[in-house]
């Protein structure tokens, strides 16, 4: 399968040829070539190239926005009203309003060691990318800028349910009881006041996964990331006459789709995990 052409369907809007071998696309996962690129090369093989690196950044935007969102949010929690928990939770607002490309070109004109104001030499350099199966210390300059900012809207959110519902957690009758059994305070916030948002968290990841799975295409576009996802503004550009990159477009909403479900279903997991009054009712009472 090869890239259409509007006099192919001569009579019929561009956007007809979209369900053009859609079985054999998704039964089979053969797309056929990607006529973008010069040689045609298959879609498939285009996938087997990127799909590791969109998953290690999806992976560490999750991990550094959950664990990050979580710590903060409990450092603002316990210190109401003071510069630093509002200094955190101003820039927590921020980030979550900022676009993410615009946060990525932004760290870029700054640090960058090309071109940027202040070179800092362990910053990201689009040329010097690495997997991190193959040089762990290579992998972790390459993916931790990105998955900084892909994972930026996730800390916010994650920190400001975190501060209040940790808040909340710690006006009620049983914290005042563990103080009183001689509890330390550290110990009071970390075994019994926070947990009480991992489950809300885990609730809120899993309707937030679409965007951040929509952040990726952004977030390669700018850093140049090596995955499948990169290609969807050359595909895009493409999609109009006299070429339609159909093919590689199906690619792409088919793998999204893949990551957005697999991802949901995670987070589904750790609710259920989570929260004791979904494993013996199957809902929260109300």
């Amino acid at each position: 399968m090869r890239a259409l052409r509007p006099e192919e369907y001569p009579g019929t809007p561009f956007w007809s040829g979209l369900g053009h071998d859609l079985d054999r696309s998704l039964l089979h996962f053969n797309f056929g070539e990607a006529c973008m690129f010069r040689g045609c090369p298959e879609v498939r093989d285009l996938w087997a190239r990127g799909y590791a690196a969109d998953l290690w950044l999806l992976g560490g935007g999750l991990l550094f926005g959950v664990l990050g969102g979580v710590a903060a949010g409990v450092w603002c929690a316990t210190r109401p009203r003071t510069r630093g928990a509002r200094a955190l939770e101003a820039a927590a607002m921020l980030a979550f309003c900022t676009p993410v490309y615009a946060v990525g070109l932004t760290l870029l004109l700054l640090f960058s060691p090309a071109f940027g104001v202040w070179h800092l030499p362990y910053f990201f350099d689009p040329h010097s990318y690495a997997s991190p199966l193959a040089s762990p210390w290579g992998g972790l300059r390459s993916l931790l800028v990105p998955s900084l900012v892909v994972g930026a809207p996730v800390g916010a959110m994650c920190l400001r349910l975190t501060v209040a519902l940790t808040r909340d957690e710690l006006t009620q009758n049983h914290i005042q009881t563990a103080r009183a059994k001689g509890l330390t305070h550290r110990r009071v916030v970390r075994r019994h006041a926070a947990p009480a948002a991992y489950a809300s968290i885990a609730s809120l990841l899993s309707v937030t996964i679409p965007a951040v799975v929509t952040n990726l295409v952004l977030v390669e576009w700018v850093f140049s990331i090596p995955g499948f996802f990169r290609h969807t503004k050359r595909a895009l550009a493409q999609a109009q006459p006299p070429t339609i990159d159909v093919p590689t477009l199906q690619a792409l909403a088919l793998w999204a789709a893949v990551l957005i479900v697999v991802m949901s279903v995670l987070a589904d997991i750790a609710l259920v995990r989570l929260d004791p009054r979904l494993r013996t009712t199957g809902s929260v009472p109300g």
